[in-house]
């Protein structure tokens, strides 16, 4: 490895630290502790593995390499660990102090490498022959840089799904205590969707998104269909419709669309779709759009209630 190269990973793991607390800022007990997918660690676990990488996987196997010729690393079970030491009872800024305290020692102890000492190996029980600048490597990218990835996507992905879990009960909120059916389907001066009809709308376009999601996940950049608001308005009497059963219907279609999304491995919400007028998006996209499309329909409720 390149001195260049050796500098920008030491660079990598002395960043860390401050890159780590802030992708944490404002991370409560319950996004902590929330699994982003079936079987995929929460950001607590991330955290506890990281410190136990640091100490184990990192900080020990230098002091061995650069203390002993050639030494035998046994291979470290993250998983095992991870069920053995219960992580999901720790203290997540108890772990954070622990691990960043970890960090500290490491990057001391690295700074004092010099020379050929970067090409002294140890033999791991599985991977084979690693020097201590391939630790250095895989340190940099495939635990800093991977890990921190991680959390951050599961931060975004815990917000996304918070909002689109509030869905039913704003629109539920939007229309309560509304005086008829006449009211509900009473248009605007400019002949724009009534009440009832934005319901209805909602309700239907999430049977739309849910099926996008669902060809996203499994097929390789599906090509979306669009659906005519008006005909399909038309078509199925949005007017005439019962807006407390619009609304009750808009909720149960949302929990399956929920239920689909937090079964998806982390991985899945970065395939895409090719959507006829916005082009390419991933279903971590598409689910953005989906919550902004909550948003517009519930206000233009909100104006239609208050003019």
């Amino acid at each position: 490895m390149e001195e260049t190269e050796r500098a920008q990973h030491l660079e990598t793991l002395a960043e860390t630290p401050a890159r780590l607390k802030a992708a944490l800022k404002g991370v409560s007990k319950k996004l902590g502790a929330a699994r982003p997918a079936p079987g995929k660690w929460s950001i607590l676990e991330i955290v506890c593995h990281m410190r136990d990488m640091e100490a184990e996987a990192y900080l020990a196997r230098y002091r061995r390499i650069l203390a002993e010729d050639n030494p035998s690393l046994p291979d470290i079970d993250g998983d095992a660990i991870a069920l053995e030491r219960d992580y999901r009872s720790q203290s997540l800024p108890a772990v954070l102090r622990e691990w960043s305290k970890l960090r500290k020692e490491n990057l001391k102890l690295l700074k004092k490498v010099k020379g050929g000492q970067w090409e002294r190996v140890g033999t791991h029980a599985t991977a084979g022959r690693f020097s201590v600048a391939d630790f250095l490597r895989r340190q940099a990218v495939g635990n800093d840089e991977a890990h921190l990835g991680q959390i951050e996507a599961a931060v975004r992905r815990f917000a996304l799904l918070t909002r689109l879990a509030a869905g039913p009960g704003t629109l539920a909120e939007a229309v309560k205590d509304l005086a008829g059916a006449a009211a509900a389907a009473q248009r605007s001066a400019d002949g724009q969707w009534s009440i009832v009809e934005n319901a209805c709308h909602m309700r239907d376009i999430e049977l739309v998104f849910a099926e996008r999601f669902t060809k996203m996940a499994f097929s390789e950049r599906p090509a979306f269909w669009m659906l005519d608001n008006d005909r399909v308005a038309a078509t199925k009497k949005y007017r005439d419709a019962d807006l407390g059963a619009a609304v009750k219907s808009f909720k149960e279609l949302r929990q399956e669309t929920l239920t689909l999304l937090k079964a998806l491995p982390a991985a899945s919400w970065r395939r895409t779709g090719l959507h006829p007028k916005r082009g390419e998006l991933s279903i971590e996209q598409l689910a953005e759009h989906l919550g902004n499309h909550d948003d517009k329909h519930i206000a233009r409720i909100r104006e239609l209630r208050s003019s």
